[in-house]
């Protein structure tokens, strides 16, 4: 019964790591979008007044069932775009953080160059956002004749701001307007923001009805330790409805997973996922850099798609992107009357100490999980670290023994207990047996034995309880800190990649791992254990080589922050056991009959004759 519970049991510990390191919460069911109608050129009444609404018409959004859209194919995949027409022209703002690359084929973002941002580490290349693309940043969607097909009209071009027109033979004039801040205060979201304007203006004599329309996000490109560090969860499309983020990853397009096969989440494939929930801000994210456009009014939907990206030479396996738009329905309008549609569009790194200064819980994009006040702690701390000793490698070993400084006192009694608790399993073992028929009477004095030498059976468990969520949000943490990314330390080149430092027959040679996982089988050795189960101590013994395998592919931060832990665990233990424990065990006295608590009656000699 043992061993079938400790195999239950490790079962249930490593689908909960799964669990953690896989799921999602479930964005809510998307609503079939209305069917679109069939398009065609507003009438002109004879009558003037007939154009014009009833003047106690609320100035308010048409229900849903009213929204003309022109919808994409949901099961025909999109590619990024590989050419552009031969007209086309582009303009640039830039300041000392980004360069912005303007297009006037919908009069939206080319793409954005991060000036502090090397493309791959040591190259004089900067990452560009959007730079594969399945439409031009801000650009209209489902708007026809205003989409990235269409040439929009530059009207001024200034150092900080850029502004586009376009006129519809409807008489609808749409002008968009771009400013950046050319002087931002350094670590704020400004040195990356774009503020930008699409306004929809009435010149004709008539009522006009805008689209049901969009405006794209950008697409996301998958970073190169997407999927082997970390997995695709931090490539996804984002919105926040006022309550809370969800985020639809790459597996929501692929179908099937863990959550579908227990029947959580529908499995089927997409390649488009519709929704009309309210959208404060949305947002496209890869694993160290984000996209948030932040409505000065809520969005009444989002829409969001995987996108095929061009072979690059030497590649094989296709890569994908995701990319996304907020939907927006505007009431009619009357005559020389304009809408504005405003927000603050944030394209640049993940960094918390950015986005925290954002009012609308914009470091959500973080996705530090349940622990995130935790991760954000940490955070602060190993970056304040960082500032007094710029190595995040030494960040994050000092990192480590503060955190261990601060359970020391805590995982030393447990230490203690459990040193203790090995002492006296030969009176315990003794307990079993002189009681194994009378279980109350066993459970009396296996406590008495407790209280006698000061022993908590439950010690060894609190400081475990306490840890795992410090661990959790210092993996979430590291998993998505943009500053670690091309960082080195030793021989790593990188710590938010694996450290590799070769290949034997194409497998990659790891040294942070195996040391990590050796550091972990010599605590585990030094570790005093009650239990005299074989299968349970092998067990234990089987534990680091499985921590091994599970964190090989891992970021060399985070093995580096296990190994540097362990070494603490290991010195803590050393000067623990060394340590002259006042208390000594006695065995139990053999006076009392085994399960009953009676005396044991005196044995007498049998009496004999004697020998002569």
């Amino acid at each position: 019964m043992d061993k079938k519970n400790t195999l239950i049991g490790i079962t249930l510990l490593g689908l909960a790591f799964i669990l953690m390191f896989t799921y999602q919460p479930p964005t809510p069911e998307e609503e079939p979008p209305p069917t679109a109608p069939e398009e065609r050129e507003p009438e002109r009444p004879d009558d003037a007044e007939a154009t014009r609404p009833p003047a106690d018409r609320p100035d308010e959004p048409r229900p849903d069932d009213a929204l003309p859209v022109t919808r994409p194919d949901p099961e025909a995949p999109a590619a990024a775009r590989e050419e552009f027409p031969d007209d086309e022209e582009r303009v640039l703002l830039e300041n000392d953080y980004m360069v912005v690359t303007f297009t006037n084929y919908g009069g939206a973002i080319r793409h954005v160059e991060f000036s502090r941002f090397a493309r791959t580490k040591g190259s004089d290349e900067r990452y560009v956002f959007n730079a594969e693309s399945f439409a031009p940043a801000l650009g209209l969607t489902d708007f026809a004749n205003a989409g990235q097909e269409t040439p929009f009209e530059l009207v001024e071009h200034a150092s900080d701001r850029v502004v586009y027109a376009l006129e519809l033979e409807n008489g609808l004039e749409i002008r968009r307007s771009y400013t950046i801040d050319l002087d931002p205060e350094p670590r704020r979201p400004d040195d990356y923001m774009i503020r930008h304007e699409t306004v929809l203006i009435n010149q004709s004599g008539e009522v006009v009805r805008p689209p049901y329309f969009g405006i794209n996000l950008g697409t996301s490109l998958p970073d190169k330790t997407e999927a082997r560090a970390v997995g695709p969860q931090f490539m996804n499309f984002g919105y926040y409805d006022g309550d809370g983020a969800n985020f639809i990853g790459m597996n929501r397009f692929r179908g099937g997973g863990f959550m579908s096969w227990i029947g959580l989440r529908d499995g089927r494939p997409r390649n488009l996922i519709e929704g009309r929930d309210p959208v404060v801000w949305a947002s496209v994210s890869n694993r160290f850099f984000s996209s948030i456009a932040t409505l000065d009014e809520p969005g009444r939907g989002y829409a969001a798609r995987p996108v095929e990206l061009p072979l690059r030479e030497g590649e094989r396996t296709p890569r994908e992107g995701v990319t996304g738009s907020v939907r927006f329905s505007l009431p009619d309008l009357d005559p020389g009357e304009e809408r504005v549609i405003g927000m603050d569009y944030y394209t640049g790194p993940k960094e918390y100490r950015r986005l925290q200064y954002l009012d609308e819980r914009q470091d959500l994009v973080m996705q530090f999980g349940i622990f995130g006040f935790l991760s954000k702690l940490l955070l602060v701390m190993m970056t304040g670290i960082y500032s007094f000793f710029p190595n995040y490698g030494i960040a994050i070993i000092c990192t480590t023994l503060v955190i261990k400084t601060i359970l020391w006192p805590l995982t030393a009694k447990a230490a203690r207990s459990s040193k203790r608790m090995m002492k006296i399993s030969e009176p315990m073992k003794e307990l079993r047996e002189k009681y194994k028929d009378n279980p109350q009477k066993m459970q009396q004095e296996t406590m008495k034995l407790f209280r006698q030498y000061k022993v908590n059976p439950l010690g060894g468990c609190l400081p475990i309880l306490v840890q795992l969520p410090i661990f959790f949000a210092l993996f979430r943490m590291l998993q998505s800190a943009s500053e670690l990314r091309f960082e080195g330390f030793l021989w790593v080149g990188d710590l938010s990649t694996a450290d590799t430092i070769g290949h034997i027959a194409g497998f990659p040679i790891n040294v942070m791992p195996v040391l990590m996982g050796l550091t972990m089988f010599l605590q585990m050795k030094m570790m005093p254990t009650a239990t005299t189960n074989p299968m349970q101590q092998k067990i234990f013994m089987f534990m680091p080589p499985l921590i091994t395998v599970m964190l090989y592919q891992f970021s060399a931060g985070l093995t580096l922050y296990w190994t540097v832990n362990n070494l603490l665990t290991i010195l803590q233990q050393y000067l623990i056991n060394r340590q002259k424990d006042d208390i000594d065990i006695e065995p139990l006295p053999a006076t009392e009959e085994a399960g009953t608590g009676k005396p044991k009656p005196k044995r007498k000699k049998p009496k004999g004759k004697r020998k002569k």
